[in-house]
């Protein structure tokens, strides 16, 4: 036993020792180490130099971040402590200041009502640290549900917006503060101000008040417990209650009336899709000998037959490759719009947003070139239905093309117009609900004739009805001049390319100048100011919405067009390698024509006005040529598996709903944002998802518009036409369904 223990004592003490050893030689190793790198980077002045400014670097914005968490502790502070008991009142208004007392005795006394109109206010201040704009947004649907039967009062909802601005000595060169005016032209750099050493320049607050309590109550209250409180910190604050941002159920939505018109028309719709597919199920279409007018009309509601039209196969499969291209289009479009709204929301991820906009990478999110497939492929079909039909003898009849595409473009239009004006606010609530879709459905009410006149993109246009719908306004002048055009090149073929050279050189130049002379963007800026008021950019007005700023594409639409005839014409045929690499190179530089917009927000990118300019110019031609190239070949030959991608059924389908789903995403968008209870967390899995909804979500609102109002109106239009143009018998369909504006 005594042997045991005595082998156990030398096993530990030979461990420790071992253990010992072990230590003191990695000391050893650790410390030449050290000794060897420390004397080997002395000779290397660059990299210390570069360790140094790193290290300074660090310092300057941890130091910062230091001020910039103190003035953003002394905001929440004196925010905080100023508004912990506040109480509105007034001295106009007796209901709102016994009101206000009557919730501070119940709120002492620990009533429910209180509490929750207590809890549904902002408290503290949060946010990112180098967020200039704060939005504490409370809880909406908590301050909805107060009510007080005893004491008749009911929650009201408002957020008071503020600005701040120093009066220090130290800071009379520093920029007013509050929410950043709309920009006009584009900042010299690509880095907006930083906000670390000024603090937070506007400060959103969210108030639930007894709905007694008028928003100028709110502000006269606001005013005086905080204007002191900030004074005494030598801080100026403006306070403001905007009528959209004050919300009680007292208040009556706008338009009751007109809402009720509308749904009694949808509600028609549907019921007619209910008789009409009964009547068509039943079979009485076919055992009616002759059937009559009404009895087709009905029959033009059946969702059985409507159904099949859309997903049935195209008779012409020569220009199939047009159905992958529109939906390119139409997702791309969808995509662009999620993007440029989230930008506009209030966010806790201002590192997102900064990422999506300075990243090169994801330049395709910025990029809005891809509308420009409709104008291409527009330009392409007028050329060809108007070319085709003065080479079968009969003549242009300009007012009989111009009228029949009204009367395909109108009905459905003029649905979601009024489905905006009326139906769309009622739709949803929350805290920015009556900011956001309040102004769309007044912009409607008030501009609705210059949609329906195609002059939103000229006139009042700052206050344009639906903001996509520029796109229709374009197409219908390109139209009007492409059917013009193509006569001109059909009947004085000469005249008419000098004509088009002309126009298309002018198409090049006047949005060139202007971009130069005005200091203009390339791009659609995707800043937070822009897109927060993106009707009133000199961008959005002046070039983005502009006719003779876009009609470029439209031109080499018609120039492929005519490519394609001659080809055809001589039988040309190209050879499977050459379309291959032909197609490779297309792909190429189809992709670059994204990428290519991120070197314009590049940080630290100075501006330069030949930069935006030239990428304007040319990024669209040469996105055109390539969208060109694969509509003329494909048509005339075949790409083998990328034509049949291109072709595919559900392609087919998406093509065919294009102008509903173009026209209806924009609700489902304003929906979803109207509806934000907070500031916003995003990262990409979240813009994946949101992207998804919205194709999905706006695919359902299409096919129901479809099934109700487009294709039953458009078989009724057949109908008539054929009934009172005799001399019109073919169908004739302008772009051939393949333009976005007549479907």
């Amino acid at each position: 036993m005594d042997n045991q223990i005595e082998g156990i004592r030398r096993t530990m003490w030979s461990e420790y020792f071992w253990i010992t050893t072990v230590i003191v030689i990695l000391f050893f190793v650790g410390s030449s180490h050290a000794q060897f790198s420390k004397n080997n980077n002395e000779p290397n002045a660059g990299k210390k130099t570069n360790d140094t400014q790193n290290m300074e670097n660090n310092l300057q914005l941890k130091n910062d971040n230091i001020t910039m968490y103190s003035h953003r502790m002394l905001f929440g502070n004196i925010m905080a402590n100023s508004m912990n008991d506040f109480v509105p009142f007034s001295n106009v208004n007796k209901n709102c200041t016994r009101d206000g007392l009557q919730f501070m005795r119940s709120l002492n006394n620990q009533t429910q009502w209180a509490i929750k109109m207590y809890d549904s206010s902002s408290k503290y201040p949060g946010g990112a640290p180098t967020a200039s704009e704060l939005i504490e947004l409370g809880h909406f649907d908590r301050c909805m549900s107060v009510s007080s039967e005893r004491f008749g009062i009911r929650g009201a909802y408002a957020v008071a917006v503020m600005r701040f601005r120093f009066t220090d000595e130290d800071d009379v060169g520093r920029r007013p503060t509050g929410p950043p005016e709309v920009e006009t032209k584009p900042q010299t750099s690509n880095d907006s101000p930083s906000p670390r050493s000024t603090g937070p320049e506007s400060l959103s607050w969210a108030l639930c008040v007894p709905d007694s309590c008028t928003s100028e109550d709110i502000k006269y209250s606001v005013d005086r417990v905080l204007v002191p409180a900030f004074r005494a910190f030598n801080v100026v604050i403006d306070v403001a209650i905007p009528s959209t941002m004050y919300t009680s159920k007292d208040l009556e939505l706008p338009n009751t009336e007109g809402s009720l018109w509308i749904c009694g028309i949808l509600i028609t719709g549907f019921v007619l899709m209910v008789i009409g597919t009964l009547y068509d199920v039943c079979s009485y279409r076919s055992k009616a000998k002759n059937p009559t007018f009404w009895s087709e009309c009905l029959y033009s509601y059946s969702m059985v037959s409507n159904t099949k039209n859309l997903m049935g196969d195209i008779k012409n499969r020569e220009f199939a490759v047009t159905n992958g291209l529109k939906t390119l289009g139409i997702i791309s479009v969808i995509v662009g719009h999620r993007v440029a709204l989230d930008l506009g929301l209030p966010t806790h991820s201002t590192e997102y947003s900064e990422h999506i906009l300075t990243d090169f990478w994801l330049s395709i999110l910025k990029s809005p070139v891809t509308v420009e497939i409709f104008f291409i492929v527009s330009g392409f079909f007028t050329f060809i239905i108007i070319n085709d039909r003065l080479n079968s003898g009969k003549s242009l009849n300009f007012v009989y093309l111009l009228t029949f595409r009204l009367i395909r473009i109108l009905p459905t239009y003029t649905t979601i117009i009024l489905i905006f004006a009326f139906i769309l606010p009622y739709t949803g609530d929350g805290p920015l609900w009556k900011l956001i879709i309040y102004p769309e459905a007044e912009f409607c009410r008030k501009n609705w004739w210059t949609n329906l006149l195609f002059l939103n993109n000229y006139v009042n246009s700052q206050e344009m009805c639906m903001l996509h719908s520029w796109y229709l306004a374009c197409d219908m002048h390109f139209f009007i001049i492409g059917t013009f055009l193509t006569y001109i090149l059909w009947r004085w073929r000469k005249a008419g390319f000098g004509i088009f050279g002309v126009m298309f050189a002018v198409s090049v130049y006047i949005p060139a100048k202007y971009i130069y002379d005005n200091q203009q963007w390339g791009v659609m800026p995707y800043f937070h100011s822009h897109i927060k008021n993106l009707r009133t950019t000199e961008h959005f007005q002046r070039v983005y919405i502009k006719s003779h700023h876009r009609i470029t594409t439209y031109l080499i639409g018609i120039a492929s067009a005519y490519v394609y005839m001659q080809v055809k014409k001589s039988k040309l045929k190209f050879s499977a390698k050459s379309r291959t690499i032909g197609l490779i190179l297309c792909i190429l530089l189809h992709i670059s024509c994204y990428f290519v917009t991120g070197y314009l927000y590049l940080p630290r990118l100075k501006y330069n006005p030949w930069n935006h300019l030239l990428y304007f110019t040319f990024q669209r031609i040469v996105y055109a040529l390539t969208v060109s190239y694969v509509l003329v070949v494909g048509s005339l030959s075949n790409f083998g598996y990328f034509s049949s991608f291109m072709e595919c059924k559900i392609f087919i389908v998406i093509a065919r709903i294009s102008y509903v789903l173009y026209l209806s995403h924009f609700i489902v968008q304003l929906q979803s944002i109207g509806q934000i209870r907070q500031p916003q967390y995003e990262n990409f899995f979240k813009l994946y998802w949101k992207i998804n909804a919205d194709i999905l979500t706006a695919f359902s609102y299409a096919l129901v518009i479809n099934l109700i109002i487009e294709e039953p109106i458009r078989k009724m239009i057949k109908k008539l036409m054929r009934m009172f143009l005799a001399a019109e018998q073919d169908e004739l369909n302008i772009d051939g369904r393949n333009n976005i504006s007549s479907n």
